[in-house]
């Protein structure tokens, strides 16, 4: 059995189980949770994955929490890589904070696969790094993926925060009341020319908060020859509080560029009908020309 199967088979499980058995797990981690704020400081944990892998999480952040209390973040996105990544494909995970992803997809596309990680804030950085090393096809990128290749204005938040870092948008009205946002400058890379040094992709993850659209168009070559697969998060929201554009840009981008559009509901895809406005969600984009597709509930 390959780690993929391993991996369908544990999610198959994990879907299975009731609640009632995993109180012992929520109990560790409420109790851990809690004493990180007790103590007034961000306090790295491991916690096992629902396939067994181990991760490190830094409490009381939201996703870690999330991990320790479930052992898996954001079922759908779970879902879209399980079904769509295959081995010894190539993984690019835009925004992968702790690499939780990351990981996921090492073990789907396994030892001929590769997985590149992009995280570009220093503190986050260090937890993916930490976790990276557990996989031998997985390599770190200190840098954003942007639409041009160079310095970049960003809004970290800190380790306990930082699932919400952010690019600065054009239309970014800083919080005078929010003293853990911190203005500072990190490197960026267009996807195209990072592809070009070391390999297209065959399947990427953009979660930038927003910026997904300067993103997208710093890979346009690469999507016009390789068309790859792309998990895309949506939310104007996070949009509009970043300064960037709304999610329906990125939707209408891929649709000129050949793609079909699917959103997931209990595990399932179904084809995506796209919305003027959109609250939190992801959705998944294809192209006709990969082979592999998904299977669509009936």
């Amino acid at each position: 059995m390959t780690d993929r199967d391993e991996v369908k088979l544990h999610w198959l499980r994990q879907n299975e189980r009731r609640h009632i058995r995993n109180l012992p797990r929520w109990a560790k981690v409420r109790i851990e949770k809690k004493a990180a704020k007790w103590l007034g400081k961000a306090c790295k944990v491991s916690v096992p994955l629902f396939w067994g892998q181990e991760m490190s999480v830094v409490f009381p952040e939201f996703v870690s929490g999330r991990l320790g209390k479930f052992g898996y973040f954001e079922d759908d996105v779970t879902s879209m890589f399980i079904d769509c990544l295959e081995p010894g494909m190539t993984f690019y995970d835009v925004g992968s904070h702790f690499g939780y992803f990351s990981l996921l997809a090492s073990s789907l596309v396994g030892s001929k696969g590769q997985v590149f990680a992009f995280e570009p804030t220093a503190s986050t950085y260090e937890v993916l790094t930490e976790n990276a090393a557990r996989r031998d096809n997985i390599t770190c990128c200190k840098v954003a993926a942007y639409r041009t290749t160079g310095p970049l204005a960003f809004i970290e938040q800190g380790v306990g925060r930082s699932s919400l870092n952010f690019v600065i948008g054009e239309g970014y009205e800083p919080d005078p009341a929010d003293p853990m946002a911190r203005e500072t400058t990190v490197p960026a890379v267009k996807l195209d020319d990072f592809a070009y040094q070391h390999g297209e992709p065959d399947f990427l993850k953009i979660d930038t908060e927003g910026a997904e659209i300067p993103v997208l168009e710093g890979m346009i070559d690469t999507i016009a020859r390789c068309h790859p697969t792309i998990v895309l998060e949506m939310g104007d929201h996070v949009c509009s509080s970043t300064g960037n554009g709304l999610s329906r840009q990125n939707v209408d981008f891929l649709l000129r560029h050949g793609y079909e559009v699917f959103e997931y509901r209990n595990r399932d895809p179904r084809p995506h009908v796209p919305r003027d406005s959109y609250s939190y969600t992801n959705l998944l984009f294809r192209h006709p020309t990969r082979m592999t597709r998904p299977r669509i509930a009936k």
